[in-house]
């Protein structure tokens, strides 16, 4: 039979074969869990991020609430204000026999060296009888004077603003001391009462101390 080609079997070439059953199932496992790690990779994710923000924003937030400021004001006398004279004691029956001023010694104190700003020195006058026999003094708020100065500057009396003073004898017996403290609340003072405008500044101070006629020498103390 010449001329003629080679016959092709019937039905043409055969096709690629289709996935079995098993093989539908292997995918679609593989698939499934594909999916749920992608899922789980993406909680993770996203449970680290809240956690790296949250202590951040728990810090944001914390700082934006003040914290609780306990405060105190106590109340100090203005300048110029009248210094009001303290309840007077009984006066000792009197022994007739009055201390001699030589026999009278009056020294001055502070309770510091050195007062930080806001702290209020504290003045200290004491006298002893420095004869050989009891004798009386005076001892009254009327005879004290606490007196601080700054060179030639005066700047505070107690005198100055003192409503009114008291007499108390004491009779003090051979080197025996009374001391009074009073406590300077760092204003200036003037002469009647009047009006000072100005507060004393950081520097060094001398406070003197005044019973009577005598005088004590001054105490030195610093001012911040």
């Amino acid at each position: 039979m010449n001329g003629m080609g080679k016959q092709q079997p019937a039905g043409g070439p055969p096709g690629p074969r289709r996935p079995s059953p098993a093989v539908y199932r292997r995918r679609r496992i593989v698939a499934a869990l594909l999916a749920l790690l992608l899922l789980a990779g993406l909680g993770f994710a996203v449970f680290g991020v809240v956690r790296a923000l949250a202590p951040e924003e728990r810090a944001v937030a914390e700082a934006t609430v003040p914290a609780p400021t306990l405060t105190s004001a106590a109340a100090t006398p203005a300048p110029g204000a009248k210094t009001p004279a303290p309840t007077p004691k009984p006066a000792e029956k009197s022994t007739g026999t009055a201390c001699r001023p030589d026999a009278v010694s009056v020294t001055a104190a502070t309770d510091a060296g050195t007062y930080p700003a806001g702290t209020a020195p504290v003045l200290i006058l004491t006298v002893t009888n420095t004869g050989k026999s009891a004798c009386e003094i005076n001892v009254g708020t009327s005879q004290m004077e606490f007196l601080v100065a700054s060179g030639s500057d005066r700047i505070f009396s107690s005198a100055d603003c003192q409503e009114a003073g008291n007499d108390y004898l004491k009779t003090v017996e051979p080197g025996a001391s009374e001391t009074a403290n009073f406590t300077w609340e760092r204003h200036r003072s003037a002469p009647g009462c009047a009006t000072v405008a100005s507060t004393p500044n950081p520097g060094y101070y001398v406070f003197t101390a005044r019973l009577g006629e005598a005088r004590s020498e001054a105490a030195v103390f610093e001012l911040e």
